[in-house]
Order: structure tokens, then C-alpha cells, then sequence
């Protein structure tokens, strides 16, 4: 097995980089060109603020990175990865979970527009068929299917080619659609002035912009680490029961020391 830097590996490394400083950079300009904090930087935000959970994600889901990929430092919090945490994964959560909540986001605003449908419901069921569609491609595809990760246990017959070197675990596609489904309802549940439900919530209860400003970054944190840590815990869970099928081996990786069970 080849676990040097392939293309494909330096290509997610680069995306994972660049996709998060792009949508920043995009979230800041539409933030100063609306005079306060867009929803889509605040999405932004709260997605990077659950990317120190994808270290015990990855020990929960038995996940496992070619060595040569750039990691975390050894003191980075939480930093349960196989081999240590990858070191594209803090901004790479913008992009993971931003676009699909874009895409979403403003495929929902076009069905409610064109069917009448009510927006709520719509961006809920849009976010989760996209969230869980963008797993299936990035985890199943690009990473399974083709080694920029692997998984090295599932659940029996919750797992897609169970046994194989490229076995993947379907509840982690139900996991992502259910994130994206809020991150989509975040960006799409606007009102007249553009505001999202956080920014009108914050709004009421604050007395100057400032503090609706940090009020609406700091319920969006809360928001996304609740989101995610309700539907990491149920892997947590699994992990701990063990009640996994292994693939041709526990340690898919040469040099990768293996997780422990």
C-alpha cells in the first residue's frame, strides 16, 4: 500500500487548508459589506469550533490517516487520532461542513420558492439528503473508497462493503446529515433583514450591536458543539461496547500504531 503523499492526499491536505481561509475570507467580506455578522461567517465559526472533536470522532469510528499526512502537534487537545490528528482537519471543518450547508441551504430556498413548501421543513430535509449525500462522496468515496482514510471497524450490517479494505460505517453519513441539516437551516431561516434565528434571538435581548454580535457567535458555538456531541455520543458508545466487524486488518496503515479496543 502506498502511504506516501499522493496527489489525492496533497489535494484533500490543500482543500482542507484553503477551503477554510476562502470561506472565511468570504464570511468577513459579507459581514463588512452588510455591517454585522453574516450568517455565513457564523456558521464558519461554529464549524470550526467542533473540530476538536473529530480527534475522539476518529478513535470512536476507528478511523485511520496514511502517516505521511502533516499532523497536529502531540499537545493538541483531545488529540485521539490514530497517529495523531491531521493537521488540515481545524480550518478543512469550515469547508467539510459549510458547502454542503450552503448547497442545501439554497437548494431548500429554491424548492419552498417554487413549490410553496414551508421554508423550515424544507431546509431541514434538504440539509440532511445533502449532508448525508456529501458523507457518502467524501467519506465513502474519496476517503474509503480511494485512501485518504480508513475505517477499520463497523457495526455489523451497518457498514457499506463490510470486511473489505474499503468498508464504511453508514451511520457516519446519518451523523453528517443531521449537522448539515442545522448548518442549512442556520443559513437559510433568514428574515426581511436577512437575520438567521440566532442573530433575531440575539437581537432581542441585547442592548447594543456589540453584544448581539459576540451573543450570536457564542449561541452558535453552543449550538454546533450540542449538535455535534448529541450525534457523536451514540459512536462514543459503540466504541466503548465494541461490537464492531474488523476489516483485513486492524492496522491498516504501516507505522500508524494501532487504536486499542
Amino acid at each position: 500500500m502506498n502511504t506516501g503523499m499522493t496527489p489525492l492526499l496533497i489535494g484533500s491536505n490543500l482543500w482542507g487548508w484553503t477551503s477554510g481561509i476562502l470561506f472565511v475570507v468570504i464570511g468577513v467580506y459579507l459581514s463588512i459589506r452588510r455591517g454585522r455578522l453574516h450568517p455565513f461567517l457564523l456558521v464558519c465559526i461554529s464549524a470550526i469550533s467542533i473540530s476538536y472533536i473529530e480527534a475522539p470522532y476518529d478513535w470512536a469510528m476507528y478511523a485511520q490517516f496514511p502517516p505521511a499526512l502533516p499532523r497536529m502537534p502531540s499537545w493538541w487537545p483531545l488529540n485521539m487520532t490514530w497517529g495523531g490528528l491531521p493537521s488540515s482537519v481545524p480550518l478543512g471543518y469550515i469547508g467539510y461542513f459549510v458547502l454542503p450547508a450552503v448547497i442545501g441551504s439554497a437548494v431548500g430556498k429554491r424548492l419552498s420558492a417554487r413549490f410553496g413548501w414551508r421554508r423550515p421543513i424544507t431546509l431541514l430535509c434538504t440539509g440532511l439528503v445533502v449532508g448525508f449525500l456529501w458523507a457518502l462522496v467524501f467519506n465513502a468515496g474519496l476517503g474509503a473508497r480511494l485512501g485518504v482514510f480508513y475505517y477499520a471497524y463497523v457495526i455489523p450490517g451497518l457498514g457499506l462493503f463490510e470486511g473489505s479494505l474499503h468498508q464504511y460505517p453508514i451511520y457516519d453519513a446519518i451523523a453528517m446529515g443531521i449537522t448539515v441539516m442545522v448548518f442549512a437551516y442556520l443559513l437559510g431561516r433568514t428574515d426581511s433583514e436577512g437575520r438567521n434565528v440566532v442573530e433575531s434571538w440575539s437581537d432581542k435581548v441585547s442592548k447594543t450591536k456589540v453584544q448581539s454580535a459576540l451573543l450570536s457567535v457564542v449561541a452558535m458555538i453552543v449550538i454546533g458543539n450540542v449538535v455535534y456531541g448529541a450525534v457523536f455520543a451514540p459512536h462514543l458508545v459503540t466504541k466503548l461496547r465494541g461490537d464492531v466487524t474488523s476489516g483485513p486488518s486492524g492496522q491498516l496503515f504501516p507505522g500508524v500504531p494501532n487504536q486499542p479496543r
